[in-house]
């Protein structure tokens, strides 16, 4: 063969390509990862009221502080509820000067009878003390309820939300003086964007100031999304948490395993904001939308768009799939 003939066979056979190199998808188990923003809120907040129209005296206790049950927090005085305490206690005082009165003419008349008191006195002296002693209980319970409506004290062992009152205000019966936000009854709140994750999935909670974190499960998703349409997640301790209201951190949650598909990371394609693999079935290649998630080493989970075993294309594969974008492309007039 004379080299003309030589040249001539090569350029009619062209030169040799080699096929995609493709490598088949793998099935993996697939754990959910989420992380998220978060911060410790009160379930339900406890809203102190003043009992009657009164003056903030002294206010014992500052916001964030821990409050336990039955500690005072602030004391009432002013001229309306000092004069009505006044009152209470000078009507006490005459109620047992009565009791004493009408029990000493009960013991009288109980020395004298049969011998000069009857039995129509003896019931009367009787039923005089007991009226007494009935008055005494009545002025004894007002004043107690009123001492009690000058000192607001915590029910529940709780942290100092907000204070609505300074002292020296006067406030009306029913307006609200502070706001606690009761231990034990605290949920962490976090917002996430895209999917979320099935209730049950486990995490942790890392605090902002760097304290130990805490394990967390996933409760529920709240039904209304935030003001920038974030997902709500409602996350709950799993073990009594050393946790207050207003303490934030990241929350970070896996979710339960799950089959998916992996993939090496050379064969995602991105396109017009989707994601894409080329797939070799029978030497025809074809771009297969794709659901990526995280990786796993030089892997990536897909999570929807892929069957296992499918050979993707996982070297050029993002030359190849715009290989003819100049043959298709039309300049415009």
């Amino acid at each position: 063969m004379t080299r003309w003939h030589a040249l001539l066979l090569l350029a009619l056979t062209g030169p040799v390509v080699a096929g995609p190199v493709t490598l088949p998808a793998r099935a993996v188990t697939y754990r959910p990862e989420g992380r998220a923003w978060a911060s410790v809120e009160s379930t339900a907040p406890l809203v102190l009221h003043a009992a009657t129209a009164a003056r903030i005296v002294r206010l014992q206790v500052a916001p964030g502080q821990a409050v336990a049950a039955g500690q005072a927090l602030a004391s009432l005085g002013g001229p309306q509820l000092d004069g009505e305490l006044a009152a209470a206690r000078a009507q006490l005082q005459a109620a047992q000067q009565a009791v004493a009165s009408a029990r000493r003419a009960a013991d009288s008349v109980q020395r004298t009878y049969p011998l000069t008191s009857n039995r129509q006195t003896l019931a009367a002296a009787q039923s005089a003390l007991g009226t007494a002693l009935g008055q005494q209980a009545a002025a004894r319970a007002t004043l107690a309820t009123l001492q009690a409506q000058a000192i607001l004290s915590s029910p529940v062992a709780a942290t100092v939300g907000s204070i609505a009152a300074a002292p020296g205000t006067d406030v009306q019966a029913g307006a609200p003086v502070l706001t606690l936000l009761p231990q034990g009854q605290l949920w962490l709140r976090a917002e996430c964007f895209g999917n979320a994750h099935p209730a049950g999935s486990v995490g942790r909670f890392m605090p902002a100031d760097g304290g130990a974190s805490i394990a967390v499960k996933l409760v529920a998703e709240l039904p209304a999304r935030a003001a920038d349409g974030a997902r709500v997640l409602n996350f709950a301790p799993v073990d009594p948490p050393g946790w207050q209201a207003g303490e934030t951190g990241e929350v970070r949650w896996a979710g339960h395993a799950q089959p998916a598909i992996a993939v090496p990371a050379q064969a995602l394609i991105l396109d017009a904001g989707r994601w894409y693999v080329l797939t070799d079935i029978g030497g025809k290649l074809a771009a297969q939308a794709v659901t990526p998630s995280s990786t796993q080493g030089n892997d990536v989970v897909i999570t929807a768009g892929l069957k296992p075993d499918v050979p993707v294309v996982v070297r050029d594969a993002y030359l190849l799939y715009h290989r003819n974008f100049a043959a298709q492309y039309t300049p415009p007039d």
